[in-house]
């Protein structure tokens, strides 16, 4: 029995290091390539530039307010620096639209809520001068019929009939002018909508890529 131990646990040994180096190939063979995933198009923007010894990487962003160069050790960590670095841009830049969006929609009710009150405001009184000028012509026919008796009074009427047709027009207009405006911030709100959509889903694309990095290197 005592000489049987020593062989079991001669094999065990043998077995475990065998394990232990299988498990070695395999992650460093499974690591990510860091000079093809420096070619990657989500970090086309960064420049990667090693030492002439090789022991030092630096990165430098070539868009964004931050492009100062940074140094890491290793290309691995100048991967992670860079896609840490496009990620938390990314993020500020859908931070901003977000905002952006916010205020444009807060503005856009803002603006359609008096745009409904002036509407409102300009229809009553639309209908005021439509029948105002009704019946302005009413009374000027009828004055017309006592012209020679009457002819200030009649010019005087037939002055604030044109001066209430004119006015007729003019809220027409303006009518159409709000209607044009309310279009164009709309489709405004639209565009900025979808780019902010875009900018969360290319944010997104940035962190799972940037996560699947971290788990890879520390495996």
């Amino acid at each position: 029995m005592q000489s049987t131990l020593p062989k079991i646990a001669t094999v065990i040994l043998a077995i475990s290091a065998v394990a232990f180096m299988g498990m070695s190939v395999a992650a460093y063979f499974g690591r990510p390539e860091p000079l093809a995933e420096m070619q990657s198009p989500e970090i086309a923007d960064y420049k990667f530039e090693v030492s002439g010894d090789g022991k030092s990487w630096t990165i430098t962003p070539s868009v964004g307010e931050d492009r100062a160069p940074k140094t890491k050790s290793n290309a691995y960590e100048a991967l992670l620096e860079a896609y840490n670095h496009k990620a938390g841009r990314m993020s500020s830049a859908a931070t901003e639209q977000t905002g952006l969006a916010t205020t444009l929609r807060d503005t856009l009710n803002q603006v359609a809520a008096e745009q409904q009150e002036d509407t409102a405001a300009m229809q009553r009184r639309l209908q005021g001068l439509t029948a105002q000028v009704g019946q302005f012509d009413s009374t000027w026919l009828q004055k017309s019929e006592q012209l020679q008796k009457m002819s200030v009074d009649s010019r005087a009427i037939r002055d604030e009939t044109g001066q209430r047709r004119e006015d007729v027009i003019r809220l027409q207009s303006e009518l159409e002018e709000l209607r044009t405006d309310t279009f164009r911030l709309e489709q405004l709100r639209r565009t900025l909508t979808d780019r902010l959509l875009r900018l969360q889903l290319e944010n997104q694309t940035i962190q799972q890529r940037l996560q699947q990095l971290e788990g890879q290197v520390q495996s």
